[in-house]
């Protein structure tokens, strides 16, 4: 089995609830007005009777397709988590096949991370943004666990291509400039709408609802953040470590 083909047979790997419910025309009633739901108003302000209301079928109809809001909620978020990583590993696989067995160039992989976030289907788009902060904040157990089953996959082979591609780096350093770039990603396309706070601020000069413009300023800042090795850092000292190596020192000389 390939490496990416045992990826996805992990991704696949869903619960009994969701692999054996029927489609029918009630369900996917449901679904698509939890999306609305969920991805302007995000899960915790959502309610069951507003979902009800909007597909136009009875509250009974959740608790059976899906047991509880919570039941769906945890589809919806892993439905949209399992496809973007699917895609990413896929998208990940051919710059790798492109490379030739060299280093994927940064500017290409940070432009297969940040695709999924600012192009496709808009409602698709906020959920996935929408579940990546949940994730951060370890605001809702639910995004977490949805998260930690597909998306530490994605970090670490995101890195791993970051370490070929900048060598210059240590391991801890790549860690940390991922996960900051990831926090500049998120925190731009999170408010890109066209009333945007970037857009108040600079009175127009820059917009951040120019989707093709957002990801070429924001590739341009995040490699340029990989581009330069650390100054030297001295090395943490632990408590009581000099004290330690002064008595070691005197029983030396004695």
């Amino acid at each position: 089995m390939t490496p990416v083909a045992s990826v996805i047979t992990v991704l696949n790997m869903r619960s009994k609830r969701v692999i054996n419910a029927r489609d029918s025309e009630t369900r996917s009633a449901i679904v698509r007005a939890a999306i609305q739901r969920f991805a302007k108003h995000g899960i915790e302000r959502t309610t069951l009777r507003q979902i009800v209301k909007d597909a136009g079928i009875g509250l009974g109809s959740v608790n059976f397709h899906f047991g509880s809001k919570l039941g769906l909620a945890h589809e919806i978020l892993e439905d949209v988590a399992s496809k973007v990583c699917e895609a990413r590993f896929r998208e990940y696989d051919e710059l790798e096949r492109e490379a030739g067995g060299k280093p994927v160039p940064l500017e290409k992989i940070f432009r297969a991370l940040l695709r999924p976030y600012v192009e496709g289907d808009e409602q698709q788009r906020l959920l996935l943004i929408y579940l990546i902060q949940q994730l951060r904040l370890a605001k809702l157990d639910l995004a977490r666990e949805v998260g930690t089953k597909y998306f530490s996959g994605i970090a670490r082979r995101t890195v791993a291509l970051l370490r070929r591609a900048a060598p210059h780096l240590g391991e801890d350093d790549v860690w940390w400039r991922y996960f900051l770039a990831l926090g500049s990603i998120l925190s731009i396309i999170s408010d890109s709408g066209q009333d945007n706070r970037l857009k108040r601020v600079s009175r127009g000069v820059a917009n951040a609802a120019d989707r093709a413009e957002l990801i070429e300023q924001t590739i341009r800042f995040v490699v340029a953040g990989f581009g330069q090795a650390p100054p030297q850092r001295s090395r943490r000292r632990r408590p009581g470590a000099g004290k330690r190596k002064q008595s070691s020192s005197a029983e030396n000389a004695t």
